[in-house]
This record gives structure tokens, sequence and C-alpha cells, in this order.
């Protein structure tokens, strides 16, 4: 199954390899990782010195934990019954233990959910009368303001009509200037002639050809 380079040694490497190259150091006290089962498998298997660590490594790891869970229902198959059914009630009570701590803390962190959802529902009713508030405030500011720009509106339209009138007086001012004017002179014509005629008569009265 494994593919052979020009050299003969195979460039790859089978699980089982992997396995039993990890077996090997743990039975000599080494540490197994990608770098030591490398070693193991290229001096003792023959594979080639090319392989990537980092590939290894990741299954070596997986590997590691799968023997150790193993190895740990092997011991725990070996204990008596009796052994293995009070560690199961200890399992139980530890169980027991975390749920009843993790329930007080997500009665603890509702509760104050709770509190803190009041807090934010009271802070928001306050937020809504104040803007009801300033929303009459502004309206009856508008209204005061439409009442204002009607009564200016209404001295304007009040100042013209006075506009009208003083000019309607100011014309007949003028006219009855000149009424004045024209009546002034015809009151001399009227005496000019008035003495004319005086000074013509008193002529023809001491003329005794008349």
């Amino acid at each position: 199954m494994s593919d052979k380079n020009k050299g003969g040694r195979p460039r790859k490497y089978t699980s089982e390899q992997v396995e039993v190259a990890i077996g090997r150091l743990e039975d000599r006290g080494e540490p197994a990782t990608g770098a030591s089962v490398k070693e193991v498998l290229h001096n003792e298997f023959g594979v080639s010195a090319g392989i990537d660590v980092t590939i290894l490594e990741a299954e070596v790891q997986r590997l590691r934990q799968v023997r150790a869970e193993e190895r740990a229902r092997e011991l725990a198959a070996m204990l008596p019954i009796s052994t293995r059914e009070a560690a199961s009630e200890v399992g139980t009570e530890v169980t027991r233990a975390v749920t009843a701590v993790l329930a007080e803390q997500y009665y603890q962190l509702n509760k104050k959910s709770k509190e803190r959802e009041a807090e934010l529902e009271a802070d928001l009713r306050v937020f809504r009368r104040r803007v009801r508030e300033l929303e009459a405030q502004i309206a009856v500011r508008d209204t005061s303001y439409a009442t204002l720009e009607t009564n200016n509106h209404d001295l304007e339209e009040q100042v013209k009509m006075k506009d009208a009138e003083i000019s309607k007086l100011r014309a007949q001012i003028i006219q009855f200037g000149r009424d004045a004017d024209l009546e002034g002179r015809f009151v001399e014509i009227v005496r000019g002639f008035l003495a004319g005629n005086i000074q013509t008569a008193c002529v023809e009265a001491s003329d005794p050809s008349t």
C-alpha cells in the first residue's frame, strides 16, 4: 500500500506502524512526539526521512488519545464490581453537585437579568414621558408662533389701511390748497372787476357829454 521512492524506502506510513512506534517509545520510557516517532519509523520501519513531521504529530496525538481511552477502559474493567459501583455513585454525586452549581448560577444570572430589565423599562418610561412633555411644549410654542403670525399679519393690514387713509388725506389737503388758491385769485379778479367798473362809472358821471 505504501509508495516506493527510487531508493526503495516507502514514502508513506500506516496508522498501525505509528501506533507500534508509539508503543515502543512508551516501553522505553521516551516521549512519543512527531519527531521521535518519525525517527522510529525511519530507523525501524524503513520509512523515508522526508515525511512531514507536522502531519505525523497530529496523527501521533490522535492515536495517543485513543490508546489512553482504551487503557482507561481496560483498567476500569479490572476493578471489582463493588469498586466500580462506588465510582459510579461518586460520578453521580459529582454530576448532581455540578448541576446544582450550574442551576444556582443560572438562577442568579436570570434574577439579575430581570432586575436589569426592570430598570431599563423604568428608564424607558421616564424617557417616553419626557418626550411627550417636550412634544407638548413644542405644540404650545407652535400655536403661540401661529398666533403671533396672525396678529402680525393683522397689524400689517391695519398699517396698509392707515397708509392709504394718510395718502387720501394728503391728496385732499393738496386739493384744498389748490382750491383755496383759486378762490383767492377769483376774489382778486372780482375785486379788480368791481374796481374797474366803479372807476368807469365815475368818469362817465363827470363827463357832461354823457
